[in-house]
């Protein structure tokens, strides 16, 4: 899953965690890779990779499955809630809270062992062909249109980012994955007291919008590249191609999901290391250095 879909559904996942109310200290989030859990933290997010219970594992805490992943052979003392991906509940595995489905339907072993189970009936499948492509020409839309006006209007904006990944990539994947790490660290929380909330989903959203910033400027780069005259035309043109690129990584697995996260950690670096493309971005150097 690539960050510009972990980031509003990790939104959802807090949203629906304060109005639970609970007692919530700690939460995790797996991303990717294979991970076997025998401790859970109050809150656990599966966003991508695969996550699971072992056997002889009984863990307590809520876990909330957005992307990737999830198998329980064991027990999970708490709620198991499906917002997108797979879930597995096995034969002889526990889930002695809900299990609550919103989207996708989980596989549940006729020897497993559930508290209880609810469904939400959404009113079309969300993996039918005519949803994903609308998501992409909406998505499209949004970027190719800011794009267009950062290309028309701030010409200079858009070329201080772009300068900052094409001529800095290492320092802007640095700064963007220590950044966009602890911003969400910081979110989440902030999350879990009623009074920083609605704080903690501005800054959640200010984070997504600054990955979509930078996906526009790795348009605007791809755009340059194509044999069009008209910068606004080849943004639209670069950004459209990005995006194709984006949807066809994530059919790769393991390393598609590496690639998109790249991208992600170096764009949002090299917005923030342009103070959002307002000025140009030069490493500091070592006085006396030759």
């Amino acid at each position: 899953m690539s960050p510009t879909e972990a980031i509003p559904l990790l939104i959802v996942v807090l949203l629906m965690v304060s109005i639970g109310g609970g007692d919530v200290q700690e939460m995790s989030v797996t991303f990717q890779g294979d991970n076997d859990i025998d401790s859970l933290a109050d809150v656990h997010v599966v966003a991508g990779g695969t996550t699971t219970v072992p056997g002889e594992a009984t863990v307590e805490g809520d876990v909330y499955v957005i992307g990737g992943t999830a198998a329980i052979d064991g027990t999970v003392e708490g709620d198991v809630t499906l917002l997108n991906g797979n879930l597995s509940v096995r034969d002889d595995a526990t889930v002695t809270g809900t299990l609550r489905t919103y989207s996708g339907s989980p596989t549940v072993g006729s020897d497993a062992s559930v508290g209880h189970v609810s469904q939400f009936e959404p009113p079309t499948p969300s993996s039918s062909p005519a949803q994903r492509v609308g998501g992409f020409l909406l998505q499209f839309l949004v970027l190719g249109a800011f794009g267009w006006w950062l290309v028309e209007r701030h010409p200079l904006v858009i070329e201080n980012v772009s300068a900052a990944i094409t001529e800095h990539a290492l320092v802007s994947g640095v700064v963007g994955s220590l950044g966009a790490t602890s911003l969400l660290v910081l979110f989440v929380y902030m999350a879990f007291t009623l009074i920083l909330l609605p704080v903690a989903i501005i800054g959640l959203f200010a984070e997504f919008l600054v990955i979509l910033y930078g996906q526009v400027v790795f348009g605007y780069l791809i755009g340059t590249r194509l044999p069009i005259e008209r910068d606004g035309v080849a943004t639209l043109a670069g950004i459209a191609v990005f995006l194709l690129a984006l949807e066809l990584l994530g059919f790769v697995p393991y390393l598609g999901g590496i690639a998109q996260l790249g991208v992600a950690v170096v764009g949002f670096g090299a917005v923030l290391n342009t103070y959002f493309g307002l000025q140009r971005f030069e490493p500091i150097t070592i006085p006396g250095e030759t």
